[in-house]
């Protein structure tokens, strides 16, 4: 092969330089030019992150987050609740079949118990900080409607609601009088401690503190069987006078939560923990002897919830900031012991029975001993202080305690960057259950013989030992076993449908 001329090689070296020049500036034109968003990528602050988004139950909105400065999310809903329970009363009747060898039966039809609340909600999310959020929720209670009908029979048995002294308590059917209005408000903050969408490797961990505040007229058993005006005796005495009905129970209670979630594709499990602890305010019946030293329980229960769930997402749309999830959810629920407005408030708070109507001693002191009144009697004998405040029955009974368990499946359907859509169902089961469960003395206190009363003892000829201090709560003829009415087969059926406005 001959060598290549000088002009050759020249030519060869320009062409050789010139297109190495072409593919530098190739190079270069290719790493300045925008790169193209990948499919899980967001393009705006509130769209639905592909395979990335937190769960609905633990999400919380933002503020000061890149180009995202703020978020406000306001809720308006609808939910609609329907329980049910069969009112049994322990008997302690001798008729064949219903008591022997001293046992006593559980199995006495009383009345079959219906309720139905329709709730209108509103709330509102307010985005404080990165995953920080202030919350609000008010339900208003459009209508709420109780009633005892007859269950198998009952309503012909009129003996299984009798008093001591053979007096009705209350009459099945029996209607309570529809309440509306506001019960409560609360305001909390939620925290998303760790959240996927920003550290891939920790789960999303939510808690939540809320403040709740009764604001309602407080709650008054009354009878509207009859129709017209509700009958609502005061605190249970003889006097003619109606209280309201009311609506609220009463209660200032702080609600707390943790819930943890992790989103692995297409399906995110979750599980956690509600607890809510309520407290009378003295406005409230439950005020009215909260300063009486024999009480045993003057409060409501504690409830405790563990949830676990599944939240399915098998669509989501990044570029219409569109997304549909299915919520799979299973609790269990402890009502600790506690006062309650239970099935039967109204029916015995209004009641006529004299033994009921009665009221209980506040107090005893010694007879004859200074700063106690009591006249007559023996000198010495733990005797009804005449000064202490008289305690009426109002209706409010001491609830044993129970558990429910419950399923709730719930669509989400995100139509768009500012809106979405939430509808749902529940089920829940409550356990057998004494709502009338009070005991007569308050074992507590055993040192101050002189406020026995019958709390005593014998321990030998003409000697007794302190017990405890009575309990003016205590009312034998539906506390004492062999009185005590239950709530059996208790069901709870929700419906409702939100809707969410994000700015």
């Amino acid at each position: 092969m001959r060598n290549a001329t000088p002009l050759a090689s020249a030519r060869m070296r320009a062409i050789a330089t010139r297109t190495m020049w072409a593919a530098a500036a190739g190079l270069a034109a290719l790493a300045t030019f925008p790169a193209s968003a990948r499919a899980d990528e967001p393009v705006g602050a509130q769209e639905p992150r592909m395979m990335s988004e937190t769960a609905e139950i633990t999400s919380v909105v933002d503020a000061f987050d890149k180009d995202d400065p703020f978020d406000l999310n306001l809720t308006l809903g609808f939910e609609q609740s329907w329980k049910h329970a069969n009112i049994r009363r322990e008997s302690t009747l001798s008729q064949p079949g219903l008591t022997q060898g001293g046992f006593t039966a559980t199995n006495e039809n009383v009345a079959s118990y219906s309720q139905s609340i329709s709730t209108l909600m509103v709330g509102a999310d307010i985005g404080l900080w990165r995953d920080l959020a202030i919350i609000a929720r008010l339900p208003i209670i459009l209508a709420d409607q109780q009633s005892l009908a007859d269950l198998n029979g009952s309503s012909a048995n009129p003996q299984r609601l009798q008093d001591s002294n053979g007096q009705q308590i209350f009459k099945v059917p029996f209607t309570s009088p529809t309440r509306s209005g506001v019960d409560w408000f609360s305001v909390g903050l939620d925290w998303a401690i760790f959240n996927q969408q920003r550290d891939l490797t920790k789960p999303t961990w939510l808690v939540g503190l809320e403040g709740r505040f009764g604001v309602g007229t407080p709650m008054h058993a009354c009878d509207a069987t009859g129709g017209g005006t509700p009958v609502c005796p005061p605190n249970g005495s003889s006097s003619t006078a109606n209280r309201d009905p009311g609506i609220s129970r009463a209660m200032d209670g702080i609600a707390a939560r943790t819930i943890f979630s992790r989103r692995f594709g297409y399906v995110e499990p979750y599980s956690g923990i509600n607890i809510l602890a309520e407290f009378p305010q003295s406005s409230s019946d439950y005020g009215a002897t909260a300063g009486l030293a024999g009480n045993l329980e003057n409060h409501p229960p504690l409830v405790g919830t563990f949830s676990l769930g599944m939240e399915v997402i098998p669509y989501e749309r990044r570029e219409q900031f569109q997304r549909f999830i299915m919520d799979f959810r299973a609790s269990g629920t402890y009502h600790s012991e506690g006062r309650e407005y239970t099935e039967l408030f109204d029916a015995l708070g209004s009641t006529q029975s004299k033994i009921l109507k009665s009221p209980n001693p506040g107090g005893f002191c010694q007879n004859g001993a200074p700063g106690c009144s009591a006249t007559g009697g023996m000198k010495g004998q733990s005797v009804a202080d005449p000064s202490a405040q008289q305690v009426f029955f109002t209706g409010i009974t001491d609830q044993l305690q129970y558990v429910s368990v419950g399923g709730h499946f719930s669509a989400t359907w995100q139509a768009g960057e500012y809106i979405k859509f939430v509808a749902g169902v529940g089920l829940t089961y409550n356990q057998n259950h004494v709502i009338t469960a009070d005991q007569a003395c308050n074992p507590n206190i055993q040192n101050q013989p002189g406020a026995a009363g019958p709390c005593t003892r014998a321990t030998g000829f003409n000697n007794f030992a302190q017990t405890g201090i009575p309990n003016p709560n205590y009312r034998p003829t539906i506390d004492v076993p062999g009185n005590r009415f239950l709530a059996d087969d208790g069901t709870i059926v929700n419906l409702w449908i939100n809707g969410v406005v994000m700015f």
